[in-house]
């Protein structure tokens, strides 16, 4: 299995970048199996359309139907940022136990109107019976960069994690 979680990385961020310039959300996503990247996706999230469009869930659409369980079960997700209970559970449907994230839970919870709060994601899968590995995170410091392209617009992320953390001190 290939452990170059670094190569793997810089794509997703070059995805989610290249998506943040579109105007969408910055989130990146690829399998790899055997050292070769299968798929790729962006977010293609659309909020005033109302349409489901996170990077790690276009990857789980691309691949189903198209990959064997052989194949899926070996795979690794690279994913530019911990994704969503929503999107694990798409990667979790295809059969992948692998997820390697460039930023952690916690550190993107810096850019959230809310505080961290930590959830074993693992425990819960495995109480469904479902085998999951969690790595994060990997380059994190330049995967919180890449939310400077959030939106489509360029705005520094100290700038971003000064507006989250005004808008949480008038929440408490």
């Amino acid at each position: 299995m290939d452990e170059n979680h670094e190569k793997y990385m810089k794509r997703c961020y070059e995805l989610a970048v290249s998506a943040g310039k579109k105007g969408h959300d910055t989130f990146g996503a690829v399998l790899v199996h055997n050292g070769e990247i299968l798929e790729e996706a962006e977010n293609t999230a659309d909020y005033d359309r109302h349409l489901f469009g996170h990077a790690e869930f276009n990857l789980a659409h691309k691949c189903a139907g198209k990959y064997s369980d052989d194949i899926l079960e070996r795979a690794v997700v690279y994913t530019s940022c911990a994704p969503c209970e929503r999107c694990l559970a798409a990667i979790a449907s295809l059969g992948v136990h692998r997820i390697v994230c460039g930023v952690s839970y916690k550190e993107f919870c810096r850019l959230l109107p809310f505080d961290y709060r930590a959830v074993d994601r693992e425990g819960l899968l495995k109480q469904l019976g479902i085998q999951m590995t969690i790595t994060e995170p990997v380059l994190e410091e330049e995967g919180m960069r890449v939310f400077e392209w959030w939106g489509g617009e360029y705005r520094l992320l100290a700038d971003l994690i000064a507006e989250m953390d005004e808008v949480k001190k008038k929440q408490k």
